[in-house]
């Protein structure tokens, strides 16, 4: 790999990664000079030749100075000498014997490349500048030299000479990496990333296989919030250099984010046996060792942190933004406060825009007493509108400073709604117990105050909204009566009221306390919302649409509103169209749990799983015991496959749940979903016994041992509810029963006289699906079909309707069926590649481009990417098939088909051992697959 495209992968990471991604460090060592002879100084360089080709870097350095010790002219050991030790981390070394061999009359076209790189090593932009030139030199080497002094320009924050830089590169040989690198690190920089993006697939379509395009492709992964895309690049690229150590970090880094920090320590040892010198590798182990309760041993990590980063020089740190935030956190961190200050100062001078940087300054000047430095630097991030809680807390901390206690409350309230509280003065400590995820005690604390005294808004309003998130109404309930008692003349007094009896399942008495407290106070932004809200709910759009509108033309930065907007998007099948209001929301509000949960329902509709969990996460750990966080969070595991941690956090749930027996039935069934059986069966014991002969909880009971496979114990339960007369519900019971002893038949018997006495969608589903397992697939249809004419709006019908003309091939009916579908709801990727698959069997001409979209509208999605890759693929282009099915094959290793149609296209490139393999795979798993007679015909080709 060359030096040029690790410089330029460590600089496109430095906008994605903040403040952990540094340029490698170094340290100086000179070469020794003695005389001898010429036999044997060549004999030593071509042994130094080889050990490098080896990576016996250390060997190389030994045997190349031995060489030059002998013969102080031989050129070739010098520039060798010099490329060991770039390799090896000493640039200052590297460079003196880069400089020796252009004076023994080395050609530029050979040294342009390691000698610019030695010197972009320490920032020394302006040497580089005045001694590596394009002119004269080879189209390839013009390329390198372009680039690199595209990274010299963009150092000295000469953007304008950096793009003509680029551009010049790119047209001095089109076919060289370079160039693209620079592009892609400058439109990061620059905070371009469409730019970045066009270019980062340019160079991928050039060198896919290229383990910094892998690094950087996952580092675009990851800032899109696709964490596990971004894994799997991250491995990618390991797995065809294994000593890449900005893919080590940045693995390493993105754990920590994910709080798995026991799987970072592996990557950040590996990475401190290749370099010493490394500060982000010293401050990663600090976090995983502070996430172990290991204060000194992180203590220690934080002091190396500083150590390394003070043996810098001072001209080159201040030109590294991410070096000057790491040493600022770690100085912080050490009680180095002066310290801390200058390089944070130093920092905001070079990113300006960085809330990061200001955060973290304005405490230190809040802890010094400097109150005036505070606000300016708040100040700018106040009026953007990207106040963060910590913003927000700083500024109540300096306005409290300040006497300016109503300041502060106002910060402290934006804050609480922010992270999901509402707090006030009076209440503070409670306030901040709920900050630390001390939801408990916190609650004590402010029913503590509220009893004091019940006149305190902010004190009442969080602890409605504290009781309805445990579903606690009656508690609620009381709370905003009491409070509307002592201000009866309150406009949001009686808007608190509205909302508890909103949740409380009452809409004519939500509305008639929502009007009254617009009645005294008409502007009063909560009121307007929750009217909205109930607008909504009770399918009044338009006027819904227009009280939001009204109050987006007076507050545009309103990302209450923007959510409820966006929800009415949502409804109307238009969840494209809700993503950018939600995602401005989140920017307004991080953390807001209402436009963070919408957000999660877009993602899921848009086919965007690793988003979805990202943000889930993210949310949970702002509001941990919040249960429909939890809830949320358990439903983005399952998307991704994550069953354990899905499993997890529905146990989590259901230790927090309270005696409700229909909110333990609903935490069984998600529990039955993530196939957590004897959980499932707990929560079906905690509802009966919070209300005996609860017929849910009785139902769950006996789904519950089903999916434990105690069948026996399943169909006792069974007998006895269908003895008591529990009609359709037992019968479904028998058809789950009998189709779990493999009995589609007579399940589908079960479900049909379970239709005819109840007809729902559901049990409709049940009997289309062993009418297919049972050979009666055309039964299955007719069944829907008859359901569908009274049930025109299931979509869950219609799907499955399409489903089973495009398996009955009932091709033409499949296609109407999926493009009806499409018409109503034009995002739903899985029927997006259904149709297409549908048209590839008709031989429609528009296949390719309904695969292209469904895997825009999924992209994570392998059968989407079995699809597309199999269409190009048989379209002629089989290298843009194979790249394809390659991603596809990784993300599901377990599917027949998917890995025959790469057998397929593999034999077809030539690849002959390995498509035998893939197709062993492909018959080594349990069970049929559609192509598996033309499979067959391959596998007797190929031999397996």
């Amino acid at each position: 790999m060359s030096q040029p495209g690790r410089r330029a992968s460590l600089r496109a990471c430095q906008p994605v990664l903040a403040s952990l991604v540094l340029s490698a460090l170094l340290s100086f060592q000179g070469a020794l000079a003695a005389p001898g002879g010429a036999v044997q100084a060549a004999r030593y360089h071509e042994d130094a030749l080889a050990r490098l080709a080896r990576d016996d870097v250390s060997g190389a350095i030994v045997q190349a100075r031995n060489a030059v010790q002998q013969d102080k002219g031989l050129l070739a050991a010098h520039l060798l000498l010099g490329k060991a030790l770039l390799r090896d981390g000493q640039a200052a070394a590297a460079e003196a014997e880069f400089e020796i061999a252009q004076r023994l009359g080395a050609s530029m076209a050979e040294l342009a490349q390691p000698y610019g790189t030695a010197l972009m090593m320490f920032g020394n932009s302006e040497k580089l500048l005045a001694r590596i030139k394009p002119d004269g030199l080879a189209a390839s080497a013009r390329a390198e030299v372009l680039a690199m002094r595209a990274a010299a320009y963009a150092d000295q924050g000469d953007v304008k000479a950096a793009w003509r830089a680029i551009d010049e590169g790119k047209a001095a040989d089109h076919r060289s990496l370079a160039p693209l690198r620079a592009e892609i690190d400058l439109a990061l920089r620059t905070r371009d990333l469409p730019r970045a993006r066009k270019a980062l697939d340019a160079a991928v379509a050039m060198a896919p296989r290229d383990a910094q395009l892998l690094h950087l492709q996952g580092v675009m992964q990851q800032g899109a919030g696709k964490v596990a895309v971004a894994l799997d690049y991250f491995a990618q690229a390991l797995k065809v250099d294994p000593r890449l150590l900005d893919t080590m970090v940045a693995r390493a880094s993105l754990l920590i984010d994910l709080q798995r920090p026991d799987e970072a320590m592996p990557d950040l040892e590996r990475a401190a046996a290749i370099s010493q010198r490394e500060p982000r590798v010293a401050y990663l182990k600090s976090l995983v060792f502070a996430a172990r309760g290991d204060t000194r041993a992180s203590r220690a990590q934080l002091e190396e942190v500083t150590r390394l980063v003070d043996a810098l020089p001072d001209t080159f740190i201040a030109r590294q933004p991410p070096l000057l935030m790491l040493g600022g956190l770690a100085s912080q961190a050490t009680g180095r406060l002066e310290r801390a200050r200058a390089l944070l100062e130093l920092y905001v001078l070079r990113m300006p825009d960085d809330p990061a940087g200001r955060k973290l300054l304005a405490g230190i000047y809040l802890s010094s007493g400097e109150t005036a430095r505070v606000a300016d630097l708040l100040d700018p991030l106040l009026r953007s509108g990207e106040a963060d809680p910590q913003v927000l807390t700083t500024l109540a901390a300096l306005r409290m400073q300040q006497r300016r206690y109503r300041d502060a409350a106002e910060a402290l309230e934006r804050a609480a709604r922010i992270t999901g509280n509402d707090p006030g003065i009076t209440a503070q400590m409670g306030f901040a117990r709920l900050a630390g995820q001390q939801a408990d005690l916190g609650l004590l604390a402010l029913r503590s105050a509220f009893d004091k005294e019940p006149a305190q808004f902010k004190v009442a309003a969080a602890l409605v909204t504290l009781y309805l998130r445990r579903n606690d109404v009656l508690s609620a309930t009381t709370v905003a009566e009491t409070l509307l008692r002592r201000l009866p003349g309150d406009a949001a007094a009686h808007n608190l009221l509205g909302a508890v009896k909103a949740a409380a399942h009452r809409p004519a008495e939500a509305r008639s306390a929502y009007l009254k407290a617009l009645a005294l106070q008409p502007a009063l932004v909560p009121a307007r919302l929750n009217l909205a809200r109930l607008d909504g709910a009770e399918g009044r759009l338009d006027e819904a649409r227009q009280r939001l509108a009204m109050l987006l033309k007076e507050e545009p930065g309103n990302g209450q509103a923007l959510t409820e907007m966006a929800r009415l998007e949502t409804h109307a099948g238009r969840p494209a169209a809700a993503l950018p209001l939600l995602e401005k929301a989140q920017a307004l509000m991080p953390g807001d749990a209402a436009s963070g949960l919408e957000l999660l329902e877009v993602h899921r509709r848009l086919g965007q799983p690793g988003a979805a969990l990202a943000l889930a996460k993210q949310l949970e750990r702002v509001r941990p015991d919040d249960p429909v966080v939890l809830e949320a969070l358990g439903r983005a595991h399952m998307a991704v496959g994550e069953g354990v941690q899905a499993r997890a956090a529905f146990a989590k749930l259901a230790r927090m749940a309270g005696p409700d027996p229909r909110y333990l039935v609903a935490i069984g069934q998600l529990q039955l979903s993530a196939g957590a059986a004897n959980d499932a069966g707990a929560s079906a014991e905690k509802a009966l016994a919070a209300k005996p002969g609860y017929l849910p909880a009785q139902v769950l009971q006996v789904e519950a041992e089903i999916l434990a496979g105690n069948l026996p114990r399943a169909e006792a339960l069974q007998r006895q509810l269908a003895a008591r007369g529990s009609g359709a519900d037992a019968l479904r019971l028998a058809g789950d029963l009998a189709l779990a002893r493999q009995r589609a038949g007579e399940a589908m018997r079960h479900y049909q006289a379970a239709f005819d006495k109840a007809p729902s969608t559901a049990l409709a589903l049940r009997g289309f699906n062993a009418a297919f397992q049972a050979g009666e697939g055309e039964r299955g249809v007719a069944l829907l079909e008859g359901w569908s004419r009274r049930q025109p709006d299931a979509m869950p019908v219609q799907a499955a309707l399409a489903e089973g003309y495009l398996r009955l091939g009932r091709l033409k009916e499949a296609r109407s069926a999926y493009q009806a579908l499409l018409g109503r709801d034009p995002h739903n990727a899985a029927a997006t590649n259904n149709l297409a698959q549908v048209l590839m069997r008709l031989n429609d001409p528009g296949a390719l481009a309904m695969a292209e979209k469904a895997v825009r509208l999924a992209p994570d999605d392998p059968n989407a990417l079995d699809t597309l890759g199999w269409l190009q693929a048989r379209s002629g282009a089989l290298d843009l098939g194979l790249k394809t099915l390659r991603e596809a094959r990784l993300r599901a290793p377990e599917s027949r088909e998917l890995r025959y149609h790469l057998a397929w296209v593999l034999h077809r490139s030539g690849k002959r051992d390995e498509a035998r393999s893939e197709l062993a795979a492909a018959f080594g798993n349990q069970g049929d697959f559609e192509s598996q007679a033309e499979a067959q015909t391959l596998r007797r080709e190929l031999g397996v």
